[in-house]
């Protein structure tokens, strides 16, 4: 099988396509896709498309890299025309034929990357080198027992967990055995994140335009709805992301500038969703990136000190002149300042859960307070807790929290010590997710932990081609410069991963 698959590698027309592939256009055109599919109800069209490309690359690509796409940008293709969540009340993911649609390109999908994972073995094995695998093991079997033994424990509890399992870390494994990893993989990463945080941010701004955000001069919170989720999940999911227009802006020899002048943009993004949480971990970063590049030897120092100085100036004379517009327009900051809207309430609840059921905790469905409930509308997920630490407890118990205790403990001693780009752009964009998570649990959603699997792969996997120093500008290769692609596409795999 693996001669058949070289043979046809070499067809001239696969060739082109895994060029495209393999290329900068191959993500820019699945943006577009994504936009396409949330503007006009697409998604079971998209979700073929996509279920494809996934089968195509593990099939013949020499690198899975290319389908980080899929990882990062699929959710947002969700539309408003068809979400389940109020005003728009859709039952279009209730019907039977597009449940048996998902599961057939789930299926497909599932099957592609088994064939890849064990067709085209590595030289890589997760189970025999991964330093966070003790840790992965051990959240896995939380996951899988949350509940047990405890009087709430219903059956879709283990189906559940294993969703949450594999969230959290099948693409992990995946990519620890498929993909390369060298001097381009954070570039690339990081090139795929600028695009999906634009795909977010047009998603704000259509709601904006057209949703009649603004009422009597002050944002609407409960407007911000977009077809994947509300202002909370919108501003998290930004604010998780744009750190990598700091990467670029750091890395990119030219244009560099505009990845700067993008950061700022999609964070203004943030704001716009009224997300404290959102808003209060991503400013953090934004503030201290910002304050990095001034220092950092990078082609873009001079501008950025420039830019700072202006904005700040600009920045302090907008809020003096315009400052009764700025309260009226975000009204809900000042409103809700730092209350903690129920979240304190919902801790101890889950504490009382927790003390329940200690050992295995009560499970992912036993209602986080009683006779109360958020009354999502959806068909998958259960209502959490706000808070990652609060969840493992009171879901899968001492077993949960300790196995969360020692995956983040892997997590920190696998990170370098000798910080540089890569690593602190790596960095920002975890603790942006674990930050966010303590007050709003977007880890325990499918895409945004698929989004943290990735990232905790790339982290670990940094620098492994040798070091890149964070005050030496790191300039881009040109084509000259690239290493000629073998054209043996998947097959390539064949011999092992370079890196």
């Amino acid at each position: 099988m693996k001669q058949r698959i070289r043979a046809l590698t070499q067809l001239p027309a696969l060739k082109l396509i895994l060029r495209f592939c393999e290329g900068p256009f191959f993500p820019a055109a699945y943006a577009v896709l994504v936009l396409l599919s949330s503007f006009f109800g697409l998604e079971i069209a998209f979700m073929a498309a996509a279920a494809l490309i996934v089968v195509f690359l593990c099939v013949f690509s020499r690198d899975t890299r290319p389908m980080l796409c899929v990882v990062f940008m699929t959710v947002y293709a969700a539309s408003w025309k068809h979400t389940p969540q109020p005003p728009f009340s859709s039952d279009f993911f209730n019907l039977t034929w597009v449940r048996v649609c998902l599961v057939v390109f789930g299926v497909l999908v599932v099957a592609a990357m088994l064939f890849r994972f064990i067709v085209f073995p590595q030289d890589r094995n997760f189970f025999k080198e991964s330093k966070l695998r003790l840790g992965i093991v051990l959240m896995t079997a939380a996951f899988l027992l949350n509940g047990v033994f405890s009087d709430g424990y219903v059956i879709k509890d283990l189906p559940f967990g294993l969703l949450m399992a594999l969230s959290f870390f099948i693409f992990y494994i995946f990519f620890f055995n498929t993909m390369r990893t060298d001097e381009d993989t954070a570039p690339y990463a990081a090139y795929i994140l600028v695009l999906t945080s634009a795909v977010i941010f047009l998603q704000l701004c259509k709601i904006f335009i057209f949703d009649g955000v603004i009422k009597d001069g002050s944002i609407d919170k409960d407007v911000l709805i977009a077809g994947w989720g509300m202002s909370n999940n919108i501003g998290g999911m930004l604010g998780m992301f744009f750190p990598a227009c700091f990467y670029l802006a750091y890395r990119a020899r030219r244009f560099g500038w505009v990845y700067y002048l993008l950061a700022f943009v999609f964070f203004f993004g943030v704001c716009l969703t009224l997300s404290r949480t959102s808003v209060l971990v991503s400013g953090v970063i934004f503030v201290a990136a910002a304050i990095l590049l001034m220092a950092a030897k990078s082609p873009v120092r001079k501008f950025v000190r420039i830019f700072n100085a202006v904005a700040a100036v600009a920045g302090i004379v907008a809020l003096a002149v315009l400052w009764d517009k700025v309260r009226e327009v975000f009204a809900v900051f000042f409103e809700r300042g730092f209350s903690d809207s129920g979240r304190f309430d919902i801790w101890e609840s889950g504490l009382r859960n927790f003390l329940r059921a200690p050992v295995f905790g009560v499970g992912f469905y036993e209602p986080i307070m009683p006779d109360w409930s958020y009354e999502i509308e959806n068909w998958i997920f259960p209502d959490m807790y706000h808070n990652i630490f609060v969840q493992m407890l009171a879901s899968c118990g001492v077993v949960g929290a300790v196995a969360l205790c020692v995956h983040l403990a892997q997590v920190v001693f696998a990170v370098k010590k000798r910080p540089c780009g890569e690593s602190l752009f790596y960095i920002a964009v975890l603790l942006g997710m674990l930050g966010m998570s303590m007050l709003d649990n977007h880890l325990f959603h499918v895409f945004p932990a698929a989004a943290y699997s990735v990232f905790l792969l790339l982290s670990e996997r940094e620098g492994e081609s040798g070091p890149l120093l964070l005050l030496r500008p790191i300039p881009v290769k040109s084509k000259k410069e690239e290493r000629p692609a073998p054209a043996d596409g998947a097959a390539a795999a064949e011999g092992g991963n370079s890196a």
